[in-house]
């Protein structure tokens, strides 16, 4: 747990250092009976326009949606 946190912490620090803004706002994975979960991430640096990111089904067997930017 412990490389989670660390890798957090890098990444939290990496977009404040570079002003980045994360644009994904709805859960990404589905899997099963398990909750839903926010696990991929968008990140820019122009805050206007924002993106318009499409959540679509998932492609093949996976659990995660696609995300079309």
């Amino acid at each position: 747990m412990d490389n989670v946190v660390q890798w957090s912490k890098e990444v939290l620090q990496l977009t404040m250092v570079n002003r980045m803004d994360q644009w994904v706002e709805e859960s990404t994975r589905y899997k099963g009976e398990e909750e839903s979960s926010l696990v991929d991430l968008v990140f820019t640096k122009r805050p206007v326009p924002p993106p318009i990111i499409l959540y679509l089904i998932p492609m093949g067997r996976s659990d995660h949606v696609t995300l079309e930017i």
